[in-house]
């Protein structure tokens, strides 16, 4: 769990040591292969985070945490531009988990990335539908340091995102 909260607030560094520490315990341990995958995404490793979230998937097939692996390795696939496969992977992680409702952000950006302009405007009006109050600012302040945060927000902007 420590791994996943210094991920979140973007010491990646201490998050890896806690994470591969926590594996070398248990190396069957699929939320520690998860919880490394957002931190391999976040440390511009698109690659390597999606072999990590294959793996924890692999390990526990009926999790029903796997939502949270999809949405992942989407956001990896986006790191690495292969925005059509992280566009379906994060409708996979919301079919699992409808109420994941801030996988639109990522969604949204994911398919302006696509020029699939309709839908992203859809996944755009999902989005604010669940974050009415949500700004340019306020979505920066959400979010952990990230490769593609400039382009996520700049996409979101474009969408209708107020500063």
């Amino acid at each position: 769990m420590l791994g996943a909260v210094h991920t979140i607030v973007g010491n990646l560094g201490t998050a890896r040591i806690l994470l591969e520490r926590a594996l070398a315990l248990d190396p069957n341990a699929a939320w520690a292969w998860n919880r490394l995958g957002y931190v391999e995404s976040l440390s511009e490793r698109p690659e390597r985070a999606i072999e990590d979230f294959e793996r924890a998937l692999r390990l526990s097939p009926l999790d029903p945490m796997n939502f949270n692996s999809h949405a992942g390795m989407a956001f990896a696939y986006q790191a690495a531009q292969n925005y059509d496969k992280a566009v379906a992977l994060y409708r996979r992680a919301l079919e699992e988990r409808p109420h994941a409702v801030w996988i639109y952000r990522y969604l949204a950006s994911a398919l302006f990335d696509a020029g699939r302009m309709t839908e992203a405007k859809e996944a755009f009006a999902q989005m604010m539908r669940n974050y009415p109050g949500l700004t340019v600012t306020k979505f920066r302040q959400a979010m952990p340091p990230a490769p593609t945060l400039d382009r996520m927000v700049d996409n979101l902007r474009k969408l209708g995102l107020p500063d």
